[in-house]
């Protein structure tokens, strides 16, 4: 009975990392935390020690694990609605200034840097220095912009 409930622990604490570097939502973290709970019990009732011990230990063990393992399912689900905040994709919608422009293509002024930019397809008018424009969309190190409607100037 002991060493099926050391190999109930190990299983329990390595689903426990496990959890900690794949995103399972905390599914692996209760199922780690359940198995720890049933080592515990395991090792306090294969030896003299009285049931009093064994069942409030393991319960301790199971709802402290199960806790947090909601807790951080929780998390991880919230942070997937989470817009994106960093890096390249941040810049879409956000607000730019024509540098220059020539043709289709130009160079605006968006988060302290300057890009290349292209205009959407179907913009005839082309953007002179000074207007005000919105990312659309960014290919590689090329944003899309579309003029900025008046509507949106408010």
């Amino acid at each position: 009975m002991a060493a099926l409930g050391v190999l109930a622990l190990i299983l329990g604490v390595l689903l426990i990392v496990i959890e900690a570097h794949a995103p399972t939502a905390g599914v692996l973290g209760g199922l780690g935390a359940l198995a720890s709970a049933a080592g515990v019990w395991l090792l306090f009732t294969s030896s003299d020690t009285a049931q009093m011990i064994a069942v409030p230990a393991a319960a301790g063990v199971a709802v402290v694990g199960l806790g947090s393992a909601a807790v951080i399912g929780r998390k991880a689900l919230s942070a997937r609605r989470i817009p994106i905040r960093s890096g390249p994709q941040s810049l879409i919608g956000t607000d730019a200034t024509v540098r220059s422009w020539a043709g289709r293509q130009g160079q605006v002024e968006t988060a302290g840097g300057l890009w290349k930019a292209q205009t959407q397809f179907g913009d005839d008018e082309e953007p002179t220095a000074g207007d005000a424009v919105v990312v659309e969309q960014i290919r590689g190190l090329t944003l899309t912009v579309r003029r900025r409607e008046p509507w949106e100037l408010l």
